[in-house]
């Protein structure tokens, strides 16, 4: 304490201090009365003594039980008068400032004096930032999730002039055209990244390319074998090519002839061009635009992306007649699909297509009434039904839209017939003409002038509808609506859509999406660019004939090489599209009967089920049924009738085709996988440097395709030779592969469990493969297991407790009172039981069932000395 400026004299309560510097006895003892006296009044008031905060810890010697360590001895040269007045000054002033004090209040003090201003700025800080927070989750918490289509990104936004480039020059077959040029919406001189150009008729190819208004653009044609990316090119010769884009929103057409030869670069016109475009730039800068000419990107509504689809042809799905007189009474045949509702679960389908339904003169192509279901197999109301049991039992329902054209016995052509062409008010539904060889069709009208009309494929009951009236193509705006929100029904199916103007799409979606954003709009695609009719506002998807085509000839040709092609011509041209792949329809050989080998049946439907793409089996080609066209004899369908059959009894399979049992149970099989692992749908990867051609020469017959997510890898591994492959050539996984050395495949599709193991350098030895075989090798990530729930230990009632109050309706709670010093007294022994005549609560007791006509039984009590 040296060093510590004088404080004022201290008061204590029943502790004794000495004085010093006393000069006489009798003050000394008149100075003990006075602190008598002082310590008998410091006892009257000690509700105002107040908890000094300097007050130090008492030393050891003052601990309870312990002799009291006098205070330091304080000097007084005052008389003892002095010394009370000073005493009881001191004790007035720490009262009054005792007065309405508290340990908060002291706390709070104490605070004041240590507080950090810079620390409390950052925890104010902190805790503002936290409550600003809590706040956005609350408002976010609040809001409504997401939708599907809320999640979708927006395309990017497309540069403002459309120019269109024709060029006519003859390719081999396996080559293609692009347009190549000095911007990267033009592929910035890369042909990989060029625009591939669309083959029109012969040697004439277009394509249409979105550029930035007012700019100086160079290109050049160019030829591409084959769609790898360091395949061989071959440039057009002379000079660059050079276009000046003019205003936003305008379009120009470019007819460009293929010039041959190199020319010199001294050559003063092929050193105009690029001196051109550098003294355009210097002066306004080259535009960047995210958009690509190239890249493509639709999706799909949610519920259609890994949809397995079935396709049904009803008219010979159902054994209808193949004429409808239009006199006959509703057959309702439509009813007997509900004896396949449980095929179609056990199978495992999520989709059925309905080829047409429509009142019709023959196949359903030729409609009459686009608002009625054919007689031939029921009507509107029984539609309708079957729609909602569908839906029930999970599987969606999309039909088959047929806008292109109509029958001659639809009323805006039967009018046409009867008026003529000069007369009739549906005249502009059709394209008509004058003279025999204005169109293919000719009618000669019952009253007014005869007419010339145009037909789809020149066949005269198919008179082609005019899209470009209004009248309509409101009709068929109405016809989509009817059947979206009247039936139910999920989505269309578009006839030839690549023969109707991509803008015609784009206003039947518009019309679609204002009913069901959910509407699935697929449209027949056989030739051309599909990414001219699907997109963000066009169609969804549409039907892959070419990977269709390439499936089945690659087996029967036992050459993998078309087929590893196809895959790569789609993954440079529809990389953004999920299309729709099939092995069979209504208008082609069934898949049984279009390959040469039975044993590839397997290889075909491995490919069309657990490769990239939406699956479509076509009735019966699970049993695998057959049929040509060869086969047929029905004249109005032109032999098509051999590939719509009536279909099996799905309960019976002695009706079935002979293999018609495994083939069943093989597809049941794999569409389980596919649902079961989702590396073999939608979300697994196929980049084509997993796609491995193990020949280095023809004849390819081994492919490997390697697929990956996050948690699961597949290998499909195709052998279509009719010899075994031993040895075989290990499969290389990508790099980053979460199959790490030491991992294990399992071979899905034998008939016992067979694993292979990852070897150094993620290599996998899959062989022997047999002769036709194929190998379905599937690796899963190893799942984190959930930490085990806590046990919940039972709470122990204490013995010594006061017993609950009983419930009401269990009687008087009689208090048990422990009485410890009793020896007779066991506080672990069972209660005894309340006397029977005496309904008394007894707290350990198991409560009484409750009665049979009570609402609700007595709430249980714990036993607290239960395990």
């Amino acid at each position: 304490l040296e060093g510590t400026p004088p404080r004022a004299p201290l008061v204590t309560r029943g502790t004794s201090f000495t004085m010093s510097a006393m000069t006489t006895a009798a003050p000394a003892a008149r100075l003990a009365a006075n602190a008598s006296r002082v310590t008998a009044s410091s006892r009257t008031k000690r509700a105002l003594a107040p908890r000094r905060v300097s007050r130090p810890f008492p030393p050891p010697d003052t601990i309870k039980g312990r002799n009291p360590v006098p205070l330091r001895a304080i000097g007084v040269e005052a008389d003892a008068e002095e010394l009370k007045a000073m005493l009881a000054a001191t004790q007035t002033k720490v009262a009054a400032a005792a007065v309405g004090t508290s340990l908060a209040d002291t706390a709070a003090l104490l605070g004041s004096l240590t507080k950090d201003p810079e620390a409390e700025a950052k925890a104010l800080a902190k805790a503002e930032a936290k409550k600003a927070a809590d706040e956005a989750a609350a408002i976010e918490a609040a809001k409504p999730p997401l939708t599907y289509w809320e999640k979708v990104p927006h395309p990017p936004s497309r540069p403002p002039v459309t120019v269109t480039f024709h060029i006519s020059m003859e390719t081999n077959f396996g080559d293609h055209l692009c347009i190549v040029g000095g911007h990267d919406l033009l592929g910035d001189w890369v042909p990989a990244k060029g625009v591939e150009m669309d083959w029109v008729k012969g040697n004439d190819w277009k394509v249409s390319v979105a550029l930035p208004a007012h700019s100086l653009l160079q290109y050049k044609y160019v030829i591409r074998s084959g769609w790898a990316d360091d395949g061989t090119c071959t440039w057009q010769g002379g000079p660059d090519g050079l276009i000046a884009t003019g205003a936003a929103h305008s379009s120009q057409v470019i007819q460009d002839r293929w010039v041959h030869g190199n020319w010199q670069a001294d050559n003063p016109n092929v050193a105009a061009i690029p001196a051109a475009v550098l003294a355009h730039q210097a002066v306004k800068t080259p535009e960047v635009w995210e958009f690509s000419n190239k890249a493509n990107t639709s999706y799909l509504p949610e519920w259609a992306n890994d949809a397995v689809f079935y396709q049904i042809f009803p008219l010979g799905y159902f054994g209808a007649p193949t004429v409808n007189d239009q006199k006959s009474a509703v057959v309702p045949r439509l009813k007997q699909i509900r004896e396949h509702y449980k095929h179609f679960q056990e199978l495992g389908i999520d989709a059925v297509y309905f080829s047409p339904l429509f009142e019709s003169g023959t196949h359903g192509y030729d409609t009459f009434d686009y608002f009625e279901i054919d007689r031939r197999l029921g009507d509107v109301k029984l539609f309708k039904q079957i729609v909602k049991e569908l839906h029930e039992i999970g599987i969606k329902v999309v039909l088959d839209g047929v806008f292109n054209h109509t029958g001659k016995g639809h009323f805006a052509f039967r009018d046409l017939m009867k008026n003529g062409a000069s007369d009739s008010e549906f005249a502009n539904w059709y394209h008509v003409g004058v003279r025999r060889w204005d169109h293919e069709g000719w009618c000669d009208a019952k009253t007014g002038s005869s007419f010339s009309y145009d037909c789809w494929e020149g066949h005269p009951v198919l008179p082609r509808l005019n899209l470009a009236e209004p009248a309509v193509r409101n009709h068929i705006f109405d016809i989509a609506k009817f059947w979206l929100e009247e039936v139910g029904v999920d989505g269309w199916r578009l006839d030839v859509a690549h023969e109707i103007e991509p803008d015609f799409w784009r206003e039947f979606r518009r019309v679609c999406d204002s009913v069901d954003k959910d509407c699935l709009l697929v449209g027949e695609l056989i030739h051309g660019n599909y990414n001219d009719w699907c997109g963000h506002d066009r169609l969804h998807t549409g039907t892959n004939y070419q990977l269709s085509h390439a499936t089945w000839h690659s087996l029967n040709e036992h050459n993998y090489e078309y087929f590893y092609n196809s895959l790569r011509r789609e993954n440079n041209l529809f990389k953004g599209l999920n299309l729709v792949n099939f092995l069979g329809n209504h208008d082609v050989k069934r898949i049984a009967s279009n390959l040469d080998t039975p044993a590839h049946y397997t290889h075909a439907m491995v490919a069309l089920l657990l490769m990239k793409g939406i699956p479509c089996l076509y009735y019966g080609d699970e049993f695998g049924m057959e049929g040509t066209p060869d086969d047929g004899t029905d004249e109005h369908s032109g032999g098509d009738d051999a590939m719509r059959r009536p279909m099996p009894d799905c309960s019976a399979p002695n009706t079935w085709p002979q293999i018609g049992v495994s083939r069943l149970a093989l597809n049941k099989k794999l569409i389980k996988i596919r649902k079961d692992h989702p590396v073999f749908a939608q979300a697994g990867s196929q980049d084509m440097e997993n796609i491995k051609l193990v020949a280095t020469e023809w004849p390819f017959e081994q492919i490997t395709v390697v697929r990956e997510t996050e948690d699961e890898v597949g290998v499909l591994v195709f052998n279509c030779a009719d010899h075994e492959v031993n040895p075989w050539p290990e499969v290389q996984l990508p790099k980053g592969c979460i199959a790490k050395t030491g991992s294990k495949f399992v071979d899905l599709l034998a008939p016992t469990p067979e694993t292979f193991l990852v070897n150094d350098g993620g290599k996998i030895y899959a062989g022997p493969c047999g002769p036709n075989s194929v190998k379905v090798l599937l690796f899963q990530k190893v799942k984190t297991k959930p930490p085990p729930l806590a046990r919940k230990v039972p709470v122990i009632a204490d013995p010594y407790s006061t017993p609950p109050t009983a419930p009401s309706g269990l009687g008087t709670a009689t208090p048990v009172t422990p009485v410890a010093n009793d020896p007779a007294y066991d506080p672990y022994a069972t209660p005894p039981p309340a006397p029977k005549e005496v309904p008394a609560y007894d707290p350990y007791a198991a409560p009484p069932p409750a009665p049979a006509a009570a609402p609700a039984a007595a709430p249980a009590l714990d036993d607290p000395y239960a395990a």
